[in-house]
């Protein structure tokens, strides 16, 4: 077992390294002193010292027949250290180190690290996986885009879909479908609204007779505004941070569409309510449209 140790000093700080080769057939356990006047900064991994490495120097295997290279700093704790550091130092550099050799390395004794240091060398900085943070491409209108009055260029494509979207009625014409109009007769056109029929159908009985016409509850447009608001928050329903990406990426709606869930909920019922009270009295009514035809 021998050695070659060199020193090196820049700006007062001591640069040392060594290199220790075994010529042995089997591995050996050496141990590295610094002999220096000053600390020990050894070589670090993600901010900790390189296993092997403490206060006070370097103790690890050197495997047989192979030479291992060592390396570190040691700042002296005075100026007159260091000047006399400098000139001792170039003349014996082996005097800045002592070697020890331990003897046979037993395999057993190198067992893995399970210390803090060890798993931050292993695993490096915390951070979390790729796969965990959204691409900025794939996220949903920030609330920020959505309090601003005014359209931006990242709401354009949302403006887009509002376009194919019809907007929800007003607090005024919901009143006005809530309250009863004892006056005026319910059309056929609020049951082709509600029930799906042809449009074809809503035009050839707009009007009752002897009745002003009624605005339909909702139009078919709405309705299918609705549906894609709750298959949005279907598929939004317990998924997964990239499944839940994707859906929003590829829906026509955002997520501040979702704030409306409640709302149509109860809109829908009573849809339903009315249009089936609407499809009874239509089941129930048999006029003899022949004869009021003849009366004609």
């Amino acid at each position: 077992m021998h050695s070659d140790i060199d020193v090196t000093v820049d700006d007062g700080v001591a640069l040392v390294s060594v290199r220790v080769h075994n010529d042995a057939p089997v591995d050996r356990r050496v141990r590295l002193r610094n002999r220096l006047d000053g600390s020990v900064l050894p070589p670090r991994r993600a901010g900790v010292p390189e296993a092997g490495w403490d206060d006070d120097g370097f103790e690890g295997v050197v495997p047989a027949s192979s030479t291992v290279a060592l390396g570190y700093a040691v700042s002296p704790s005075s100026t007159a250290d260091r000047d006399a550091a400098a000139t001792d130092f170039d003349a014996r550099p082996g005097c800045a180190v002592d070697i020890d050799v331990l003897g046979r390395a037993d395999g057993s004794e190198q067992a893995t690290g399970s210390t803090p240091e060890d798993a931050v060398r292993t695993l490096g900085s915390a951070r979390p996986p790729a796969d965990a943070v959204p691409v900025s491409s794939d996220l949903p209108p920030t609330t920020r885009e959505s309090e601003t009055p005014e359209p931006t260029p990242s709401t354009t494509s949302d403006a887009s879909d509002g376009e194919r979207r019809e907007p929800l009625p007003s607090p005024a014409s919901q009143t006005h479908s809530e309250r009863p109009e004892p006056s005026e007769q319910p059309t056929d056109a609020d049951v082709s609204a509600a029930v799906g029929t042809s449009e074809e159908r809503g035009r050839e009985t707009e009007q009752s007779l002897g009745s002003e016409p009624l605005e339909p509850p909702e139009p078919l447009e709405s309705l299918a505004a609705f549906e894609r608001r709750i298959d949005l928050a279907e598929r939004l329903d317990g998924a997964s941070v990239a499944a839940a990406a994707a859906a929003l990426s590829e829906a026509d709606a955002g997520v501040e569409a979702l704030e409306s869930l409640d709302s149509d909920r109860e809109r829908l019922r009573r849809l339903a309510a009315r249009a089936t009270a609407l499809a009874d009295r239509a089941a129930d009514a048999d006029p003899d449209v022949d004869a009021l035809r003849r009366l004609a």
